[in-house]
């Protein structure tokens, strides 16, 4: 019991490490952003994405998104809202025609799930990306 309490509170600190606290008590972080783990939209409709602070994926981190896709002509063939509760995503179908995927953040903010702190990132984090150009990680 005491080595999960030790292996708890190093995660924690590792957590505040880039984190600001404001003067108001907040919490600030602004190099967070989405990475994109595997892609195989076209294929068989799936993506994984991560909340990352450089090239490390933060598992308790969460926030509510939307994923566009557009076609090559820069169409919208496919939206959805995601809560963020994983960041797996399986598409009904797969979208052959796709060429571009859009994920951006419902809010300014991502969630600390394991102590329920809003956790500011100024603006909604936003990824974008051609599907000729991901690679896997």
């Amino acid at each position: 019991m005491k080595q999960l309490l030790v292996l708890f509170i190093t995660l924690l600190s590792f957590q505040a490490m880039g984190q600001t606290r404001l003067a108001n008590g907040t919490w600030e972080d602004t190099s967070l952003e989405f990475v994109l783990i595997s892609e195989s939209i076209q294929q068989d409709g799936s993506l994984s994405l991560c909340i990352a602070k450089g090239d490390n994926c933060i598992e308790n981190l969460t926030v509510g998104f939307t994923v566009r896709v557009y076609d090559a002509a820069g169409k919208e063939i496919w939206n959805s809202v995601w809560s963020g509760r994983s960041m797996d995503i399986q598409f009904k179908n797969p979208l052959a025609k796709a060429n571009k995927v859009v994920v951006e953040a419902s809010g300014d903010f991502v969630v600390n799930t394991l102590t329920a702190n809003r956790i500011s990132t100024r603006q909604p984090l936003k990824l974008t990306y051609l599907l000729n150009e991901t690679s896997e990680r």
